[in-house]
C-alpha cells in the first residue's frame, strides 16, 4: 500500500499508543513497532519518546508528522482525481457533525447524494462542536459541521447558515405566548443547558455575562433529545437552534420564542474544512451539494417560524381587543 508507514506513524502520533494504533489499524503490535523502528533507523533519530502510558512525539517526530500528513493528503487527492476519471464511482467522504443536524439534514443529504453517486461511502461521526473543530484541525475528517466555531488560521469556512438560539419550552409554559423573552426572564425557571465548552454553551455563558445574569442549570447534558424531553415534562426552558427541535416544534409540542439578547442571535452553523488541505473530489462535490440541501432545509424551518410569529401576534392582538372590550363594558 502506498505510504503505509506514514499511515502507521500518523495513527500512533494521534492516539499516543502503539497498542491502540495496532488495534485501530487491525495489525499486530509487534509489526507496527518494527515499522516505527525502521523509520527511526532510516532517519537516525528517535521519533517517539517511550513512557509507561504510551508514546509522545520527539521534536524530530513532530517535523516528520507534518511531512506525513501533507504526504497522505497528496496521496488522497491523487486517488480522488483517479476516481474522478471514473465518474466518482468510488471514494469516501468523512464528516464530523453536531447532533442538531442528525434528524433531517444529514440523512437526506447523504441519501440523495448516494442516489447520484452510489459508489461513494460516508463516514459520519457525531460530536460536540469543540471535537468537530479538533478533528478538522488535526486532519481527521474532511468536513466539519459545527455550531459557532472559533476563528482559527487552520480552519476555513466553506459556508455558514445563521442559526440563532431560541428559548424552547412547552406550549403550556408561562412564557410561551410572548413574542420575545430575555435570558433574565428564563433564569426564573428550571433551565437545561448543554455541557460546558460546547459552542452553544460558550455562547450562552458569554451572553449571560454580558447581561449581568447567572443561570444555574437544573440539568446539564450533551444530549439534545434529553433537553427536549426535559422541557416537555415540566415548566423548564432550554436554548436550541430551531433545527435541533424541529420535529417537536412542527408537532406543536414545543414553542420556540426568540431571545432579545443580541449575542445569541449572531450564532451560525458552519461547514468547515482545513485551510491548507485540498479535499478529495468526492468530498468537494458533496460539500457543494450539502450547501444547497442546507439552504433548502433552512428555508423550510424558518418559514414555519414566520407563521408562528404571525400567529403569536394575532393572539396578542385578540387578547388586547378582548381586554379593551371588557374595559369598555365596565365603563
Amino acid at each position: 500500500m502506498i505510504n503505509q508507514p506514514l499511515r502507521y506513524f500518523s495513527a500512533i502520533a494521534r492516539l499516543g499508543s502503539i497498542r491502540e494504533a495496532a488495534e485501530e489499524l487491525n495489525i499486530a503490535q509487534s509489526a507496527l513497532s518494527r515499522q516505527i523502528q525502521k523509520l527511526e533507523e532510516d532517519f537516525g533519530v528517535p521519533l517517539f519518546q517511550r513512557h509507561a502510558r504510551g508514546v509522545k512525539l520527539t521534536s524530530a517526530g513532530e517535523i516528520f508528522l507534518r511531512h506525513a500528513q501533507t504526504n497522505l493528503r497528496q496521496i488522497e487527492r491523487v486517488r480522488s482525481e483517479i476516481d474522478a476519471l471514473k465518474g466518482l464511482r468510488r471514494g469516501t467522504v468523512s464528516i464530523r457533525s453536531i447532533e442538531a443536524l442528525v434528524p433531517h439534514l444529514l440523512p437526506h443529504a447523504v441519501s440523495r447524494f448516494s442516489e447520484r453517486y452510489p459508489g461513494i461511502r460516508f463516514e459520519v461521526t457525531i460530536d460536540g462542536s469543540d471535537q468537530v473543530v479538533a478533528a478538522v484541525r488535526e486532519g481527521r475528517t474532511d468536513i466539519g459541521l459545527a455550531f459557532y466555531p472559533p476563528a482559527e488560521a487552520e480552519l476555513e469556512t466553506a459556508f455558514k447558515m445563521r442559526e440563532p438560539l431560541v428559548a424552547t419550552m412547552s406550549v403550556r409554559h408561562p412564557l410561551a405566548g410572548r413574542p420575545k423573552v430575555s435570558l433574565a426572564d428564563c433564569a426564573a425557571y428550571p433551565v437545561a443547558l448543554p455541557m460546558k465548552n460546547t459552542g452553544s454553551r460558550i455562547l450562552i455563558d458569554v451572553a449571560c455575562k454580558s447581561a449581568g445574569i447567572h443561570i444555574a442549570p437544573t440539568l446539564e447534558t450533551n444530549s439534545i433529545q434529553l433537553r427536549i424531553e426535559f422541557v416537555k415534562v415540566n415548566h423548564g426552558i432550554t436554548f436550541l437552534s430551531r433545527l435541533s427541535a424541529w420535529d417537536s416544534l412542527h408537532a406543536g409540542q414545543l414553542v420556540a420564542v426568540p431571545l432579545r439578547d443580541r449575542l445569541v442571535n449572531n450564532a451560525s452553523i458552519d461547514a468547515i474544512t482545513h485551510s491548507s488541505r485540498q479535499l478529495p473530489l468526492a468530498a468537494e462535490e458533496f460539500l457543494r451539494f450539502l450547501q444547497g440541501e442546507f439552504e433548502n432545509l433552512h428555508e423550510r424551518a424558518y418559514a414555519s417560524s414566520k407563521r408562528e410569529a404571525v400567529a403569536r401576534s394575532m393572539r396578542a392582538t385578540d387578547k388586547a381587543s378582548a381586554q379593551r372590550f371588557t374595559g369598555d363594558r365596565r365603563s
